[in-house]
């Protein structure tokens, strides 16, 4: 008798539930979740380099939130673009070593830029993100 009327009182309670709209989603979920703002485009920029201020090439940049891929040029210097619908303030990325020591070898090492939006008009448009990092490897040591 008892699971009886549980079951119909879940379902009652259930059915109200959906009738209202209720949501689980909060504004600042990532996951499946509508977002209030939308950025149309994030450039992310930066330079590699080692303890000795030296830029290093070929360090490959791997952007956690994304999955975006690119490399540091003869420069030390990256960039890229995305626009994935999410407003996020902070980007991590990953940044490896891939080629040996062809360049030097250096420890992986992560990174946070900070995104700063300008443009936009306040609501579902956010405008454009930049954001940029100096990162200082350090050479392995074996």
């Amino acid at each position: 008798m008892k699971k009886r009327i549980l079951k119909k009182s879940n379902a009652i309670f259930a059915a109200i539930l959906a009738l209202f709209g209720v949501s689980s989603c909060e504004q600042e979920d990532l996951y499946g979740c509508p977002q209030s703002e939308y950025s149309e485009d994030i450039e992310i920029t930066g330079t590699v380099q080692n303890e000795a201020q030296q830029p290093i090439e070929n360090i490959q940049v791997v952007s956690l939130y994304t999955n975006d891929t690119t490399y540091t040029d003869a420069s030390g210097n990256f960039a890229f673009h995305t626009g994935k619908g999410l407003k996020p303030t902070i980007l991590r990325l990953n940044l490896n070593d891939i080629d040996g020591a062809t360049n030097g070898s250096y420890q992986d090492d992560t990174a946070e830029v900070q995104i700063t939006y300008t443009g936009g008009d306040g609501n579902w448009n956010a405008g454009v993100g930049h954001g940029s990092v100096t990162k200082t490897l350090k050479e392995k040591t074996e």
